[in-house]
């Protein structure tokens, strides 16, 4: 019975305590939430593959300037003759021997071709046998031929320290014979076509000039023939001679020195 007493008795106390304590404290804010997780930082972007730039475009390689001059003026001059049939017991030849000169120009338009006009003479050594239409002995004798030609000419090597080269034309010519005396005058004209051809080399001698050897000639064939005799000529067409050759054909050649001088670059 004393420990129902009690218990109301506890109650009243507890609940008389607690009114002198005054309202309970409001109860704190909720925790913020937690911070969502990191996220993992992004890997680095891989570096761009180093792209190599283009090669520059290489233009053509500069052929090197020829070593040739354009404009090419040669002189010639050396030993002269002429093919002559010689097997007769009393050869009908008139000469024997002499000089070969000439003066020409070329235009070297590549450096394997060239064009160009040419002057050739031959000075002949006349046989005392020989003495024109004259019924006496003659006491003056020349001899001589001419051509004038344009020509080609082509070199076989590159412009360098040696120029061999192949040389080639036509043109117009004449060979002429005059024998006198104290009692008259013959003289002996064949005027034709000519086609001269000749080999040579030639050595660089400088910048500006080249020397070498050249064998040439040239076939002389005759459209007229004419006589003058005491100064009355006549012409006429060639025929045949007493063997059934025809007249009027002649092939003299040289073997000269030619000095080449090169200029206009």
């Amino acid at each position: 019975m004393r420990a129902r007493r009690l218990l109301p008795t506890l109650v009243l106390l507890g609940s008389a305590a607690q009114a002198q304590q005054g309202p309970s404290p409001a109860p704190p804010p909720p925790a913020p939430p937690p911070p969502p997780p990191a996220a993992a930082p992004a890997p680095a972007p891989a570096p761009a593959a180093a792209v190599e730039p283009a090669p520059a475009q290489q233009s053509a390689p500069i052929a090197p300037k020829s070593r040739r001059e354009p404009v090419e003026l040669h002189l010639l001059l050396g030993y002269g003759n002429a093919v002559c049939d010689n097997e007769k017991p009393d050869s009908d030849c008139p000469v024997d021997g002499g000089v070969a000169f000439g003066l020409g120009g070329g235009w070297r338009f590549h450096d394997h071709w060239s064009v160009g006009l040419e002057l050739g003479v031959w000075s002949f050594k006349v046989r005392e046998s020989w003495k024109g239409q004259l019924q006496d002995e003659a006491t003056d004798v020349k001899f001589s031929s001419a051509y004038f030609a344009p020509f080609v000419r082509w070199y076989w090597l590159d412009p360098g320290g040696v120029n061999p080269y192949l040389q080639a034309g036509i043109g117009f010519g004449s060979v002429t014979a005059e024998a006198s005396n104290s009692a008259a005058t013959y003289t002996y004209t064949a005027r034709g076509v000519v086609y001269p051809v000749a080999i040579g080399v030639e050595w660089q001698v400088s910048k500006l000039f080249r020397l070498g050897p050249q064998f040439g000639a040239y076939l002389h064939v005759s459209n007229e023939l004419c006589e003058d005799k005491d100064g009355t000529e006549t012409c006429r067409d060639p025929g045949k001679d007493p063997d059934g050759n025809r007249e009027g054909l002649a092939l003299p050649w040289r073997l000269v020195a030619v000095g080449t001088f090169t200029f206009g670059s």
